[in-house]
């Protein structure tokens, strides 16, 4: 028997699924036997993987985290229904989490985005018409998203012991508010910069722990002793001593055939000072944000006084509003009754000096009238009463509040599939869950593996 043969008999004994042509698909390139065999032996990357808390030890990244989550936290959310400006903001936009200030609760969604690609919400309670009237920011290492085999439109949300699926219009009755940075399509669970960046990760990550372990070690000698003549262990151990003993500061004499040189660390090349500050222009890349936020800037490039001011303008604008805002704003968009919207108050950011303000609203009365383009003016300004930036916190109604949140569920039950599946051209551990409740018989649907009696 071949090599090809065995290995095809040892797939079809461990029910591995191997793509094969068919007329049915004659159009898609499925790789061949001998393709799949060589993609076992691939070397893996040489470069590793680094955590989310490994990552935010970089300077650059969680300053990038830190600007994202603080700033999105900061802003007020204002109403609108159909196109106007409610004159009283809805109480699940001004309080989302009846636990938490606002600042809390939008400062940790925007933390998960930028950190891990998404965020979800749980839907802890609902009004007398059905609609959410408080949100919990999820943890998202104790959530499980699993395909649904009878509708992959709705895939299945796992929190401690409560399940259920994502909300939509489409799907009033899900539990969990799925907002994403990025995702592929069909996709289960969102993509953010550290997960798609992870080489450039990985390059920050190392850098900083070489340069850590240099300095932790000892750093560089900063004397070399050389003799001509060759010493055993105990005469160059004498020799450093007698070099040592004497007090620091005074002329040392020595003699015979020794050499000594003092020497200069590397210094700057130690703290590999060029790769790290090139790293924080990654950091800037990665998150679309401008350099001079994160203290870096780009060789060649200025900052005059004049547009000093617009560095915030061309962040918000740039990245904040279309990677973060923008996506919470619809899935709260969702929320609400209908005709009814949510909106981020960034005019603070966005709006020029005083001077063109105010030249602005003289411009104004020629097309407004004096009246109006005054009460524009006093509105723009926050003279007028009622501005949402001043406006108090209200509390969440006490039918809002929610009793307790989902409790957590042991593993100890859970059944996992032991049989291997291909991926990316290596077979892996298939892992996936059979069962919560301690049995399972039947077929896995990933690697189609057989259960004849409870596994």
């Amino acid at each position: 028997m071949s090599i090809l043969d065995g290995f095809k008999d040892w797939l079809a004994k461990n029910q591995v699924p191997v793509q094969t042509r068919s007329a049915a698909d004659a159009m898609i390139a499925h790789p061949t036997m001998q393709q799949q065999l060589a993609a076992l032996h691939r070397s893996p990357r040489p470069w590793r993987l680094p955590s989310i808390s490994e990552a935010l030890g970089s300077p650059a990244i969680l300053r990038a985290v830190t600007i994202i989550s603080g700033t999105t936290g900061s802003l007020s959310v204002q109403g609108y229904r159909n196109g106007a400006e409610m004159p009283e903001t809805p109480k699940l936009l001004a309080r989302p989490d009846p636990y938490q200030t606002p600042f809390d609760f939008y400062r940790d969604s925007s933390y998960n985005m930028a950190t891990r690609g998404e965020c979800v919400w749980w839907i802890a309670s609902r009004d007398s018409d059905g609609n959410a009237s408080a949100l919990v920011v999820v943890p998202l290492s104790e959530l499980t998203v699993e395909q649904n085999p009878k509708n992959r439109l709705r895939p299945i949300v796992t929190w401690g012991k409560t399940e259920s699926t994502w909300f939509s219009p489409a799907n009033p009755a899900g539990q969990f508010v799925h907002v994403t940075y990025l995702k592929e399509p069909g996709a289960l669970r969102g993509l953010g910069p550290l997960q798609i960046c992870g080489a450039a990760v990985s390059v920050t990550v190392e850098a900083n722990e070489w340069a850590s372990n240099f300095y932790a070690g000892g750093g560089y000698p900063s004397v070399n002793m050389h003799s001509v003549a060759e010493l055993d262990e105990d005469e160059a151990d004498a020799l450093v001593n007698q070099w040592m003993s004497k007090p620091s500061n005074m002329p040392k004499v020595t003699s015979g055939e020794i050499e000594i040189k003092e020497l200069n660390g590397p210094g700057d090349g130690a703290q590999m000072l060029a790769a790290r500050e090139y790293n924080n222009g990654d950091a800037a890349r990665m998150f679309g944000m401008p350099g001079k936020l994160l203290e870096y800037s780009s060789p060649g490039s200025s900052l005059t006084y004049q547009n000093l001011g617009e560095v915030f303008t061309e962040f918000v604008k740039g990245s904040l509003s279309i990677s973060y805002l923008e996506p919470m704003e619809q899935k709260l968009g969702d929320l609400l009754p209908r005709g009814q919207a949510a909106r981020f108050n960034v005019k603070g950011f966005l709006r020029a000096d005083i001077k063109t303000r105010f030249e602005v609203y003289q411009i104004a009365v020629a097309v407004l009238g004096q009246e109006a383009a005054a009460q524009w003016a006093m509105q723009a300004e926050g003279f007028a009463p009622g501005d949402v930036e001043f406006a108090a916190i209200p509390y969440a109604p006490p039918a809002a509040i929610p009793a307790s949140l989902p409790e957590t569920r042991s593993e100890d039950s859970d059944v996992r599939c032991d049989g291997m599946r291909l991926r990316q051209g290596r077979l892996v551990a298939c892992n996936k869950l059979l069962s919560r409740s301690g049995a399972f018989v039947g077929r896995c649907e990933r690697c189609h593996k057989e259960y004849g009696t409870a596994a």
